[in-house]
């Protein structure tokens, strides 16, 4: 009973305070005609009533706590399809990039390398996707790290960023010009999947950028062949 009154008077003395204040609004038009309530007024009013009306925060709190699960698992639905979208943009390059290497005549071989790291990172991926892109970006920037190297464009133990490392092999003719832009652009959606925003999207959104991921990694294995001609 007395939480009841509690809860009653409460409730009553912010109507009254509500209504005090709409008839203070009320007579100040009557006694000053001229007198204009601008937008700004108009919404302090409202945000001051708003803020009346809300409960406490403790009694609030029960009710917060049971909107986060699907706060949060919209906000996933929404990273996985920007994901989405980007994945099938990384598609759509990588489809550009294999058929403008074949237009342009040139004889390639693949480095040996990708047989080995094709097969680990599928091993990988059988259990956990996640994994699986972790493992298939360490072999890319392994074998480009190794490319480098063997073309004399790094000192051994000298610590080179990715994106650096791409431009300078495609500088130096180590890399094909086509593989630049699907290159960043797996390499980005890996950091989200990773690392940022996009780490509780699901499995299935994974596997399909590991499976791109792996057709990068192809790209990069790539070693033109000087000797051949056509």
């Amino acid at each position: 009973m007395i939480e009841w009154c509690k809860q009653f008077w409460r409730s009553a003395w912010q109507r009254g305070l509500i209504v005090l204040v709409c008839l203070a609004l009320i007579v100040s038009r009557l006694i000053w005609p001229e007198l204009t309530v601008d937008w700004i007024t108009v919404v302090l009013v409202a945000i001051a009533t708003i803020a009346i009306l809300l409960p406490s925060f403790e009694s609030l709190l029960p009710h917060v706590s049971q909107v986060l699960p699907y706060v949060k698992k919209l906000k996933v639905a929404g990273v996985e399809v920007e994901l989405s979208e980007e994945i099938k943009k990384l598609s759509k390059d990588v489809d550009e990039a294999k058929e403008s290497l074949a237009d342009e005549k040139k004889e390639f071989s693949i480095s040996d390398v990708f047989d080995k790291s094709q097969a680990e990172v599928l091993d990988v991926l059988k259990t956990d996707p996640r994994a699986a892109l972790m493992v298939l970006a360490a072999r890319i920037e392994q074998l480009v790290m190794i490319r480098l190297a063997q073309h004399g464009l790094r000192e051994k133990g000298l610590a080179v960023p990715m994106s650096r490392a791409m431009t300078l092999g495609i500088e130096n003719g180590v890399f094909p010009e086509e593989v630049l832009e699907p290159f960043r652009e797996f390499w980005e959606l890996r950091n989200r999947v990773v690392h940022g925003q996009a780490f509780d999207v699901e499995p299935t959104v994974v596997q399909s950028l590991v499976s791109l991921g792996l057709e990068v990694l192809k790209l990069v294995s790539l070693e033109e062949d000087h000797g051949t001609s056509n």
